[in-house]
């Protein structure tokens, strides 16, 4: 009986969908159909998880992996949900994945995974004026500026803009971020709580050929693109990607195959108390992508655990959320971790 209820529940779950509609997630993408047909949804469903992939990989060339691909071309039939808005005389279809069956997918092909807490990327974008340079701002520059945040949500990451505020005005001048004074920027950008920074300078000639400079800063990184076009999207995508790759380098790890016999082994110095404990092992349960998390033995103030999921003990520090708590003690050696429970701030 019960195998008998699993679809029909899934087809109630998604008739509802389409009538109330769904808020996006990480392991959804939204899609411009022609109509409500099962072979717009077919069609949509293939490119939305193609977007789905890349976003929860990192991977621009995700899709070139065989698995990938094969999982792409029957999308239809890895949808949990999926709902229609009309918005702008244009009808919009929302479509959500199954996060265990994405992740499955990455994990047996061997591709890489970045989990959904990231942090996000702070823009500086000055615009070449005939009379002055000056920041870019939402109301005065719309199409650069939403068009920034949306390609970094599309590759799931939240674009921040500067307040441009007194604080920030007496810190750093459009002059300075056009001329790339690195230094002052980072210093500026102390505020707003990221190391991944973006610079850009943006001109428009009478003749409509529009050129941008793009700098990518983070710590002593640094990555430079300049293009031109007469379009801006593509000006725009080549920037966020520029970022979001070099970002993916940092933080995406290989997934461990479910069939690994070897688990990883974390020690854990300072947990003095039964909240440390419990603080410590819910972080590690809240990494969705690792397996098995246990205890496997207490000495004093030094919790071990052994878990599985991830390939490497590198592989694992990289999943640890910002500003947990636990502090990385020394180099990440093959399936070994030490880490330093100083307590969540």
């Amino acid at each position: 009986m019960k195998n008998l209820l699993r679809p029909a529940l899934l087809l109630i779950l998604l008739a509802f969908a389409c009538v109330t509609g769904a808020q996006p997630t990480f392991f959804s993408a939204r899609q411009v159909v022609g109509d409500r047909s099962q072979a717009a949804l077919a069609s949509a469903a293939s490119k939305a998880l193609w977007q789905v992939f890349i976003k929860v990989s990192g991977d621009e060339q995700v899709a070139a992996l065989p698995l990938v691909q094969e999982a792409i071309d029957n999308a239809r039939n890895m949808m949990s949900l999926y709902s229609y808005e009309e918005r702008d005389r244009a009808l919009d279809l929302l479509i959500e994945f199954d996060e265990g069956v994405v992740k499955n997918v990455l994990r047996d092909a061997g591709a890489t995974y970045w989990s959904e807490s990231r942090p996000p990327v702070l823009v500086w974008l000055v615009v070449d004026e005939p009379s002055l340079r000056r920041f870019a701002t939402a109301s005065q520059d719309s199409d650069l500026v939403s068009g920034l945040a949306e390609g970094f949500r599309e590759r799931g990451i939240i674009m921040r803009a500067p307040l441009l505020d007194l604080e920030d005005s007496a810190a750093l001048s459009p002059e300075m971020v056009w001329q790339k004074v690195t230094p002052r920027i980072q210093e500026a950008s102390v505020r707003y709580g990221t190391q991944h920074i973006l610079v850009g300078r943006y001109v428009k000639l009478t003749s409509g050929l529009q050129l941008t400079d793009w700098l990518y800063i983070s710590g002593t990184e640094q990555r430079q693109i300049q293009d031109q076009s007469d379009e801006l999207e593509p000006l725009l995508t080549e920037a966020v990607d520029m970022v979001v790759d070099a970002m993916a380098g940092q933080y995406a790890v290989k997934l461990d195959t479910l069939t690994s016999s070897e688990p990883l082994s974390v020690a854990i110095n300072g947990v003095t108390s039964f909240d440390d404990y419990r603080a410590v092992i819910a972080i590690f349960e809240g990494i969705s992508v690792l397996s098995g998390v246990r205890v496997f033995a207490v000495n004093g103030d030094q919790l071990r655990l052994s878990m599985g999921g991830v390939s490497s003990a590198d592989a694992l520090s990289r999943l640890l959320p910002q500003r947990s708590g636990l502090a990385i003690a020394g180099e990440p050696l093959g399936r070994e971790l030490n880490l330093n429970w100083e307590r969540a701030y």
